[in-house]
């Protein structure tokens, strides 16, 4: 099987997952929506947001320090390159 052959066949499955899966998934937004209109829902809301920016905070960090050490590198073998020319 080749390796476009393969990236079709994922591809269908995933859209075929997601036209079968996708109205269910409509319907719940809708509940949800009522149900967090009420001023607890909100305090919901509120919370719900603050801890999805604290998850957020650890691999946008690991991120972070990936792409500083490998700015550094590449610095670092620029200018050594710099000084050998």
């Amino acid at each position: 099987m080749t390796t476009r052959w393969r990236a079709v066949v994922m591809v269908s499955l995933v859209l075929t997952h997601m036209l079968l899966i996708g109205e269910t998934a409509v319907a719940q937004c809708t509940m949800c929506r009522r149900a967090l209109a009420s001023p607890e829902g909100q305090q919901l809301i509120a919370a719900f947001r603050a801890g999805i920016l604290f998850l957020l905070a650890a691999p946008i960090a690991s991120f972070a320090t990936v792409a500083l050490l490998a700015v550094r590198r590449q610095r670092r073998r620029e200018a050594e390159n710099d000084t050998y020319a």
